[in-house]
Parts: C-alpha cells; structure tokens; sequence
C-alpha cells in the first residue's frame, strides 16, 4: 500500500473513527503495525492541523511506548484536531 492511498483512508475515515480507532486502522495498514513514528508521519501528513508537538507527545500512549496515556486519554488529547466528535 502507497503512502498516498494510507493518507487516503485516513482522510475518508477522520470524522467517522476516534484517535485511537484511526491509529489501529494505520496499524493496519503498515507491515510493522502502529508505532509512535508512524503516527506522527501519517497523521500529519493526513491531518496537518494538529500540532507537531502534540503528536510528538502522543508518543507516552502505552500502545507505542512504554508511556501511561490510557487510549481515553490518547483520544481525549487529540480529539481537538481529528477524529469522530469534532466541530466541522
């Protein structure tokens, strides 16, 4: 799968998953599953409103580090930008 159609499927699903849902859909989609900088490359890229610094520190969510960010917390800290809840 070409980056440009994960972007893609990323785009199509941002107001319709939560965070977490659309960080396992990008899990998915990559050979090597989801990791912090596979977030941080793809959300980006798919999504460039949210803030660079906020996805560096998505990286304290426990799917991708050894972090304590529960998935509540993971949706809660980027539910500003992306994902299924936010204002149009």
């Amino acid at each position: 799968m070409s980056d440009e159609e994960i972007l893609s499927a990323l785009r199509e699903k941002e107001k319709l998953l939560t965070p977490v849902e659309l960080a396992e859909l990008l899990g998915g989609m990559l050979e090597g599953g989801v990791s912090h900088s596979a977030i941080v490359f793809y959300f980006k890229r798919a999504f460039p409103s949210i803030p660079l610094r906020t996805l560096l520190e998505s990286g304290l969510w426990w799917r991708v580090s050894k972090g304590n960010l529960s998935d509540q917390e993971f949706n809660e800290f980027l539910m500003p930008w992306v994902g299924r809840g936010v204002a149009e």
